[in-house]
């Protein structure tokens, strides 16, 4: 099975659900965006991690983490597999001496204990391709009155990442592309 290796872009508010937030992955070629939408515990766990905080005591990622350590047992891969119904399954492929166990965890937590373990994140092609929003692809089209005033009016991280939800959630990946882009030029 072809897979293609991701890695963790951030986090953003997400507008479409209350409480939520979009998880956004990419390949390591910057092909291709993937928003995931998580909870908020999970996304504070992985912004944590991401921002190499400390906290007072472990949450339960660390925890799990320190667990699977005392007992010898090493994360080598988080793997999301399947996209059905806009849910993504995944399995984290453990390893202990020369055996290998695969157990089936939600995405939010295996790319969670994948940055504490700092291991590959992979999925297949299809996947990438039919979640995924590409990026940089010229197509030709014009854009419409609508769209370059998205890149033309200056808007701050906060207004543009709301921007970027919405544009993900309503299918406009040209738009989403274009805000991720201003994102980036801000350094955020």
């Amino acid at each position: 099975m072809d897979r293609i290796r991701l890695k963790v872009l951030g986090l953003s508010y997400s507008m479409s659900q209350a409480g939520a937030y979009a998880l956004i992955l990419a390949d390591e070629q910057d092909m291709h965006r993937i928003p995931i939408v998580i909870g908020m515990p999970e996304a504070q766990s992985i912004a944590i991690q991401l921002e190499k905080m400390q906290t007072q005591r472990p949450l339960t990622h660390d925890l799990i983490k320190k667990l699977a350590d005392a007992l010898q047992v090493t994360l080598k891969e988080a793997f999301i597999y399947r996209l059905d119904s806009g849910i993504f399954y995944s399995e984290l492929l453990f390893e202990k001496d020369t055996q290998q166990i695969k157990i089936d965890s939600r995405t939010s937590d295996a790319i969670a204990l994948a940055l504490r373990y700092d291991c590959p994140i992979y999925s297949t092609p299809e996947i990438v391709e039919k979640a995924g929003i590409a990026v940089g692809q010229e197509t030709g089209q014009t854009e419409s009155p609508e769209k370059e005033e998205v890149v033309q009016q200056p808007y701050s991280v906060q207004e543009l990442t709301r921007m970027l939800d919405e544009a993900v959630r309503n299918e406009e990946y040209e738009k989403a592309s274009k805000i991720r882009d201003l994102l980036k030029e801000m350094g955020k």
